[in-house]
């Protein structure tokens, strides 16, 4: 059997009841690529079950970089009958499964073009030391079969296990090196070959929910307030990891309106503060989210979204709730609303996000979704230098007499005075003169309730606040381009969110078709950018959105703002991610025979 030329992409998926260790395995086996210096994209899959049911990892790794997931697999570890039988489908002909034969008989591989590697996971690991090693004889069975070098494995496996005792690690090393004989002795040729990259960049391999945290940290948040729902529960624990290093206070509501309370009132004191909840949870916050717009207050807030209606498909992924965060809550109030599309993203939004909030006085909002929180990706690391701190229009300290811009006629503050950009003077408790008034009420400049309920009050506060946007439009982060100009392309594809990576990955395999493709992912979604939106249109010979909802709501926002349509969408709303191979073949479908 011939070795492919080094260097050939690789994409492992591993599969197994839960329990199985099946996520675990796998990012060992991702940070081991990752750390010999290839580039790592990773997809988990599971249902809302704690144990039991059926998960999959899958891994990509390739010497260039990559964006996305694939739809397509090198080698399957099927650690039960159920995988092999539910995935061989996916190999690519003379694919790879590697498997127990004491887990049953292999109809599977009848009619197939696959190579079965039969390997006795579960004797192997009782010898090495227990069956629960199962996953990580299989790991270095994966890697035999490439030729990569086991060390890497090793080193993985000591610095996963280095909180326990050194016998852990030893018995798993153990483990996977009789993994890795085993299978290089029963085929002497590597069925792919994929090496190590001398002197490559280092590359940090992060998930959303990491990138977000590290944005926030680097922003100088103080206080860190969540009730756990999937997929936000991870960046839950990533705070409270860090709050003593990074001297933070994390809090662990007894729920979710607890959570958005405490982070307004965090917001009163000049603490740089944010919580985070999926779309059910939001749903709790709502009324407080409300109040935070009303009274100005500078929070950050995650929106990490999943299908629903009500609980729906807790750990899949969906962006569909779109427009409820752009209109959520009673009345009307400004809110910037940031979609990050990749875990750079997500790090760079996160820390403008907490400058953005500081300097337009409202809650500004991360949507992500269950694609971006739990998977993982390598990048480049993140550009520290780049990171400013801008707390707006705030007076810390001293005498408020030393402002008379935030003073009325009688020499008192006035804390919702009256600004043209709509942005007041916030002081923080115990300056001197700082007299004011917080609290859900429509309110007059001083933050009198009662008088908020005179007509003008209403009124001009109202407008007061919502000349924000205004401010916002000028601030906020703009779209973003890639592949060719538009009116270069063939077709224009609009994005917004994590269909970025997918679509920047089928934008290369189109040029390779000779196909020429503009793509615009709309980083701010709200205030929408309609005017950037309306020119990438006018300057398109053939337009398409592609987006994660049944009803197009991006498109609707683009019907509504920019009063024109596309020629062509592509919706998925099945609780999994778009692939390259699906924007791929519906941009082929789409241009015809052109």
């Amino acid at each position: 059997m011939a070795a492919p030329a080094i260097g050939t992409e690789l994409r492992v998926k591993i599969g197994g009841e839960a329990g199985f260790g099946i996520k675990a395995a796998g990012q060992m086996l991702a940070r081991s690529f990752a750390a010999a210096g290839l580039e790592i994209f990773d997809l988990s899959e599971y249902p809302s079950l704690i144990r039991g049911g059926h998960n999959t990892y899958t891994l990509r790794v390739s010497q260039r970089p990559i964006l996305s997931h694939v739809e397509s697999v090198d080698i399957l570890v099927a650690l039960n009958s159920e995988t092999a039988e539910r995935h061989v489908g996916e190999l690519v002909p003379g694919g790879a499964v590697i498997f127990d034969p004491a887990d049953g008989a292999q109809g599977w591989a009848e009619g197939r073009d696959v190579l079965p590697v039969a390997v006795p996971l579960a004797d192997i690991a009782k010898q090495a030391g227990g069956v629960i090693m199962r996953n990580t004889v299989a790991l270095g069975a994966v890697l035999a079969l490439v030729g990569f070098p086991p060390e890497f494995l090793a080193d993985a496996l000591h610095a996963q296990f280095a909180h326990k005792a050194a016998a852990i690690a030893e018995s798993n090393v153990a483990a996977a090196s009789a993994g890795y004989d085993h299978v290089r002795a029963a085929a002497p040729d590597f069925w792919l070959r994929i090496e190590p990259v001398p002197h490559a960049p280092r590359r940090l391999l992060v998930d959303g929910n990491e990138a977000i945290g590290l944005g926030a940290l680097a922003a100088g948040i103080g206080l860190y307030a969540a009730y756990p729902m999937t997929p936000a529960s991870s960046l839950l624990h990533f705070m409270a990891a860090h709050d003593r290093s990074d001297k933070l206070v994390v809090k662990h509501t007894e729920d979710e309106i607890a959570a958005m309370n405490m982070v307004v009132g965090a917001a009163f004191t000049g603490t740089r503060a944010m919580c985070a909840s999926a779309g059910g949870g939001f749903a709790l916050m709502v009324e407080a989210f409300g109040m935070a717009g009303v009274s100005e207050s500078a929070v950050v807030v995650g929106v990490f979204t999943r299908p629903g209606p009500a609980t729906g498909l807790p750990t899949w992924t969906e962006q569909s709730d779109l427009r409820y965060i752009i209109h959520a809550a009673q009345g009307e109030f400004p809110r910037v609303v940031l979609a990050p599309g990749d875990r750079t993203d997500a790090f760079d939004l996160t820390w403008k996000a907490f400058n953005l909030a500081d300097a337009l006085q409202t809650p500004v909002v991360i949507l992500g979704d269950s694609y971006l929180s739990d998977n993982r990706e390598t990048v480049p690391y993140l550009d520290l230098d780049a990171i400013t701190v801008e707390r707006g229009k705030l007076v810390a300290e001293g005498d408020m007499a030393e402002h008379p811009e935030a003073l009325g006629a009688d020499g008192r503050y006035l804390r919702y005075k009256l600004a043209d950009d709509g942005v007041s003077w916030r002081a923080l408790p115990g300056v001197t003169g700082a007299l004011q008034i917080v609290n859900s009420y429509e309110h007059d400049e001083y933050g009198y309730g009662q008088l908020g309920e005179i007509a003008y009050e209403r009124a001009t506060q109202n407008e007061k606040r919502m000349r924000k946007l205004e401010l916002a439009r000028r601030l906020v982060p703009p779209p973003a381009y890639f592949g060719a100009p538009p009116g270069d392309a063939d077709v224009s594809l609009l994005v917004f969110g994590t269909t970025k990576g997918p679509a920047r990955e089928a934008l290369r395999w189109l040029a390779d078709d000779g196909v020429s493709v503009a793509l615009m992912q709309v980083v701010t979604v709200w205030p929408f950018p309609a005017e950037e939106v309306a020119a990438f249109l006018a300057a398109s010979k053939r337009a398409m959105i592609v987006e994660g909802n049944y009803t197009g709501q991006l498109q609707g926002l683009v019907r509504q703002y920019c009063l024109r349509d596309v020629d062509a969408t592509f919706h998925r709303y099945d609780g999994r991610p778009f692939s390259p191979e699906r924007i791929y073949a519906h941009v082929r479908e789409v241009i015809g025979d052109e």
